[in-house]
């Protein structure tokens, strides 16, 4: 069951143990986040089947919710940032390389979120896009056009590959990950208005929600960006510290509710409610920023920032919403532009502008190529540098599989011994 003409690596296919039917994974990690890998190839076709195979992977819940549950039973670490499963394929598309498609999930939820990419986990991909033979790697740099298809917005990956028998080199170091590992460059393609087809969705640089000034941008995902202070927070307290704060997530949640709102957000094609959005654990995110305090200008800051998914607050920066808050840091009349210390905005040359993020780990940076004409705006494309790696590779068995899912992997496998 390994792609039409491709190899599995070390026999990684379904497989049936002692009447267990047993799924192969890849455990990665790519840069601050960690997940699961799946091949679309060896996967059923229906979302039902999948989405069950999934919840057994992850250890959530099959049905409902079970608040308090930690996972024990499956791969998923409890945090957002480690609750994804990614389904990787070879694309047939002209001009892509790979598809992914990202499944979010939450430890107490049966619900699987499937509206929302990973830009710190793509960065894994192309490892096991190599190791499974979806793609053919080639000494040098190799690079792979990615089209996530929650978002339809493309990632091209870099990452420089060794001669056959020699290992990947550990080159990258980054914050928040210990020590150095192989680097991958990821850059956003054309990554204005991925769910709302504007960089602006209500049209403003800037709204007020209950008195409130927040700036609504989608650039590689839908984003409210707020200062911190008008939310009695500085934006340095630890991410832990920050979800304890029952005050401070009674004020943020009317907020990002409002934003999302505000910017039309849909969810399978129709408008969210604002019951909906109270609840979602993935759109708009939000995030509470700051300017740099002295060591962290030093250290190449020129914004603070502790982003919120929204439920939960990351533990450094995710690559999408820091990506985001570089552009509207740019970008004059935003709430970011107007907090930013030593930024110039974009210019009317189309230009690459490094901005640099304070975040719990340390200073990340995103690299934005736009221009800007008076009230116009354009930008091409949000590049960053992450490090990743292979956790673990191997077979994880579904103890709970229905009699439907039994049924599709035992038909296949027959027909595949046929």
């Amino acid at each position: 069951m390994s792609p039409p003409g491709r190899p599995a690596i070390d026999g990684l296919l379904p497989r049936f143990v002692g009447g267990t039917l047993e799924i192969p994974v890849w455990h990665a990690r790519g840069g601050t986040s960690t997940g699961i890998v799946l091949l679309a190839a060896q996967l059923p076709r229906s979302v039902g089947l999948r989405e069950e195979v999934i919840r057994n992977v992850m250890g959530v819940p099959l049905e409902g919710e079970v608040p308090g549950n930690r996972q024990i039973t499956g791969l998923g670490r409890g945090i957002t940032t480690s609750n994804k499963v990614f389904i990787l394929a070879a694309s047939a598309r002209a001009g892509f390389d790979l598809e992914s498609t990202l499944a979010q999930l939450a430890a107490r939820k049966a619900a699987i979120d499937w509206s929302v990419n990973c830009g710190n986990m793509s960065a894994s991909l192309p490892l096991v896009a190599f190791e499974s033979g979806l793609a053919a790697p080639a000494p040098g740099p190799n690079r792979l056009r990615i089209l996530n298809t929650n978002t339809g917005i493309a990632v091209d990956a870099t990452i420089g590959m060794p001669p056959p028998g020699a290992p990947l080199a550990p080159d990258t170091e980054m914050p928040g990950v210990l020590g150095r590992w192989p680097g991958v460059a990821l850059s956003l393609v054309d990554p204005v208005g991925s769910k709302t087809g504007r960089l602006f969705p209500t049209g403003a640089r800037r709204d007020t929600f209950g008195g409130i000034e927040v700036s609504c941008l989608d650039f590689a995902m839908p984003m409210a960006i707020a200062r911190a202070a008008d939310l009695g927070v500085a934006a340095d307290e630890a991410p832990e510290a920050l979800e304890r704060d029952a005050g401070l997530r009674a004020r943020m949640q009317p907020l990002w509710v409002a934003a999302g709102l505000a910017m039309g957000l849909e969810r399978d094609g129709r408008r969210m409610t604002a019951e909906e959005l109270a609840a979602s654990e993935t759109v708009p995110k939000i995030c509470l920023i700051a300017a740099p305090d002295e060591a962290e200008s030093a250290a190449g800051a020129h914004i603070r920032a502790r982003y919120f998914t929204p439920q939960t607050c990351h533990r450094t920066m995710a690559v999408t919403g820091g990506s985001c808050l570089a552009a509207a840091a740019l970008i004059p009349g935003t709430v970011a532009h107007d907090t930013a210390a030593e930024l110039e905005p974009l210019g009317p040359e189309t230009a690459d502008r490094e901005v640099g993020i304070g975040n719990p780990a340390g200073v990340l940076g995103a690299v934005i190529r736009g221009a800007r004409d008076g009230d116009a705006v354009r930008i091409d494309s949000a590049a960053y540098m992450r490090s990743a790696q292979i956790l673990i590779r191997g077979h994880t068995p579904i103890y709970h599989a229905s009699p439907a899912l039994l049924a599709h992997y035992r038909d296949r496998l027959a027909d595949a011994a046929a």
